[in-house]
């Protein structure tokens, strides 16, 4: 992960969402993955609260930040068949 492309609030949603995931989403990204954003985070003052009954497009997040976890689950944690799908929905979003 490029730390010039994140600002440190950025990181540290993306950090919190990582965190709040089930367990079998978190355990697949990697640990430098984790430690980089944990450094880039050390940096942010911003509270992060998640609601664990509202989805993620229903949290006080950035778009960055929904951004990049979206990234990194694709990267990490997404099987062929989500990662079509995915692949998919980006590929309309950017027509």
């Amino acid at each position: 992960m490029n730390p010039s492309i994140l600002d440190s609030n950025v990181a540290k949603e993306v950090l919190m969402i990582i965190l709040n995931c089930n367990k079998d989403i978190a355990d697949k990204i990697p640990d430098h993955v984790i430690r980089n954003l944990t450094d880039m985070a050390a940096d942010s003052s911003l509270e992060v609260h998640l609601d664990k009954n509202k989805k993620l497009n229903e949290q006080n997040l950035s778009n960055e930040s929904l951004d990049m976890f979206a990234l990194l689950y694709y990267t990490f944690v997404a099987e062929t068949k989500e990662k079509e799908e995915i692949y998919s929905k980006w590929s309309s979003n950017s027509e």
